[in-house]
């Protein structure tokens, strides 16, 4: 796919513009880079997802005990958690700070070029997080990537299709919609359902990777016009982490309304993809999807008309009984 491809492209452009930059201009080149890292919704939505993995310490304590060492040391239990620390210096250093954070660090040891004692701290401190970023994106496995792929196949190719299938069945219509998300999760990044069926009370499906070991909680809706049946669904998968002690759920919207397109008005910046509610410690990203084919042209399509998911829908649902 272009998009990750591009992805890949900027990471390795930047971190080269890191690594091989003077002093001068070392301070410059890991902002531009952390601005860069922040636009890209893929990018921000993967460091979101490892942050709830794992929340590292605060970065005074831990730089304070670099400087002991003489270099970098990680104070955190898995990658994720070091990849969000990294983030966390690589996007507060400011450009006339990073040349003395590396003195800081480094002055002690026997090398006292200062260019030498910048291209540690580049080596040391941000070469991990851009191999791991790099490696999220070539593996694909991150769940609002692959998500994200669903989206773009569905709309550009199946959904007249699935439209058919659709008004052919007798059946609940968000079973064919959610049978076809699951085939893809599987064929595209190996994700499976465990063996469980769906129940009469919507309970959402638990997914996750083939050994079991990481469970994701992921459920599909079908959106017909009422906006409080979505928001429910936001609460059941939410209520499904809780269970399931997980700090991430993901909730899919079908869109089937010929006159109104549900956007959601999350917690987000205003042009995150996927747009999350935050509740309680669990992030819930609301992925929309266009379910029904076009029946003309966009030339001749009148006025967008929108219904807004808020968070005053999802607060309403999550105190209902």
């Amino acid at each position: 796919m272009r998009l990750l491809d591009d992805l890949q492209e900027g990471l390795a452009r930047r971190y080269r513009q890191i690594v091989n930059s003077r002093r001068q201009n070392f301070g410059h080149e890991v902002k531009y880079a952390a601005d860069w890292i922040g636009k890209q919704p893929l990018l921000a939505a993967i460091i979101a997802e490892a942050r709830h993995v794992e929340e590292p310490p605060p970065l005074p304590g831990w730089l304070d005990k670099c400087e002991e060492e003489l270099g970098m040391v990680w104070p955190t239990d898995t990658e994720e958690g070091r990849a969000v620390l990294l983030w966390n210096l690589l996007s507060s250093l400011q450009p006339d700070q990073a040349e003395d954070l590396a003195v800081r660090i480094y002055s002690r040891t026997h090398d006292r070029d200062i260019d030498n004692m910048v291209r540690r701290l580049a080596d040391e401190a941000f070469t991990p997080l851009f191999e791991w970023l790099a490696g999220r994106l070539q593996s694909r496995s991150s769940v609002v990537l692959t998500l994200r792929r669903y989206v773009y196949l569905t709309e550009r190719f199946n959904r007249v299709g699935l439209n058919a299938q659709f008004l052919d069945r007798t059946a609940t219509g968000e079973e064919l919609y959610n049978d076809d998300l699951q085939k893809f999760l599987f064929q595209d990044a190996h994700y499976i359902t465990h063996a469980k069926p769906r129940s009469a009370t919507g309970e959402p499906d638990l997914v996750g990777e083939l050994s079991g070991e990481d469970p994701i909680i992921l459920d599909g809706k079908l959106y017909t016009g009422s906006v409080a049946y979505i928001a429910k669904g936001v609460r059941q998968v939410y209520e499904y982490a809780v269970d399931y002690g997980k700090n991430v759920a993901y909730l899919v919207v079908f869109n089937r309304t010929s006159d109104r397109t549900l956007v959601v008005d999350g917690d987000g910046p205003t042009d995150s993809w996927p747009q999350y509610f935050e509740l309680a410690g669990v992030r819930v990203y609301v992925v929309g999807v266009r379910a029904l084919p076009p029946t003309t042209t966009a030339s001749k399509m009148g006025p967008l008309k929108v219904a807004a998911l808020t968070r005053g829908d999802v607060q309403k649902a999550l105190v209902e009984d």
